[in-house]
């Protein structure tokens, strides 16, 4: 696997100006343009929204690049392949919330509440990006393919809000850990909503997101602490790993792995690694060759008994940039 780094030297400066304007998450007019990536902003988007398309769909420009991007929509109304979004919602949906929740919350608001976590992009300051893709890599649907066989040099990459909050809290959140079951106590001590700035009391509350299926999960290193219990101490559990093949006109290239998130010990080569990724980061697919499709998967070892991936299989995509 390439080694983690911050996007590269253009977004030194997105670093620089993302610090100065965190006090001001209100400026979210200040945008970083990545001028020879494919970043989706040519495509009409909403500001704080999402759009789920009913077939592929063409992006980029021809100074970058162009691709077609796979995209879907269930019978259910849910997406397949890459949504579009450019939502940043990073906290816990207050709507979820035993202390905060309206009465008589319907289905279709509840789900609306945890939509807005699956379609946002988790950064540690309020995102500047625009536009980027949502993949959901569950079947296989998860690719794009070039219009022209290239090189792709690297992507960024990003955890969604939903798989954040799961793997780093988990469903439940509050100040007091069951430690038998690693789960926090939704009758446990109120505590602040994440990112939230405000330290006011009145705010603090505990915390609900459904896992998918409606699935209650516990965090990874809770995952890792039940394994270590029921095992012995040297067991390493808890990673989430993005999977990328390349392929040439039908004949896979390479592929090119990546921690989403990792425990310590997981990963022999950087055994102190304990990343839950909180930002834009690039992956280096250079290694892959020319190719004309890249194919996008998720694997964890957090499974249930059937060998299922129990962890959200979404991820975000941005800044594609193909070899001239």
């Amino acid at each position: 696997m390439k080694t983690m780094k911050l996007i590269n030297n253009n977004l030194f400066v997105f670093g620089l100006l993302l610090s100065l304007f965190s006090a001001c998450s209100d400026k979210k007019e200040v945008l970083i343009p990545l001028p020879k990536d494919i970043t989706f902003n040519e495509l009409s988007l909403d500001r704080f929204s999402y759009k789920i398309y009913d077939a592929p769909f063409k992006a980029g420009t021809a100074s970058t690049g162009t691709i077609t991007v796979n995209a879907g929509k269930n019978a259910d109304g849910s997406f397949k392949g890459f949504a579009l979004s450019n939502k940043n919602w990073r906290s816990y949906p207050w709507n979820l919330s035993p202390d905060f929740a309206p009465p008589g919350l319907s289905d279709a608001q509840k789900k609306a509440s945890v939509d807005s976590c699956i379609f946002s992009v988790f950064t540690n300051y309020p995102n500047k990006t625009e536009n980027f893709l949502v993949a959901d890599t569950r079947n296989g649907e998860a690719y794009i393919t070039l219009d022209q066989p290239a090189v792709v040099e690297h992507i960024l990459v990003a955890n969604t809000t939903y798989n954040h909050l799961l793997e780093t809290f988990g469903s439940n959140y509050s100040g007091t850990l069951n430690t038998a079951t690693q789960e926090y106590s939704l009758t446990g001590t109120k505590i602040r909503n994440i990112k939230i700035a405000s330290t006011s009391t009145d705010l603090y509350g505990r915390w609900y997101l459904p896992g998918p299926d409606n699935k209650n999960l516990i965090r990874l290193e809770g995952i890792e602490r039940l394994a270590q219990a029921a095992q012995g101490a040297q067991v390493r559990k808890g990673f989430v790993k993005l999977i990328v093949t390349g392929s040439k006109t039908g004949t896979a290239t390479g592929k090119v792995e990546f921690w989403l998130a990792v425990r310590p010990g997981i990963d022999p080569a950087k055994a102190a690694w304990n990343v839950i990724l909180g930002d834009w980061y690039t992956v280096d697919l250079k290694g892959l060759g020319q190719v004309d499709r890249l194919q996008f998967d998720i694997d964890s070892d957090y499974k249930d008994t059937n060998g299922k991936v129990l962890v959200p299989t979404y991820f975000c995509l941005d800044g594609i940039r193909i070899q001239q």
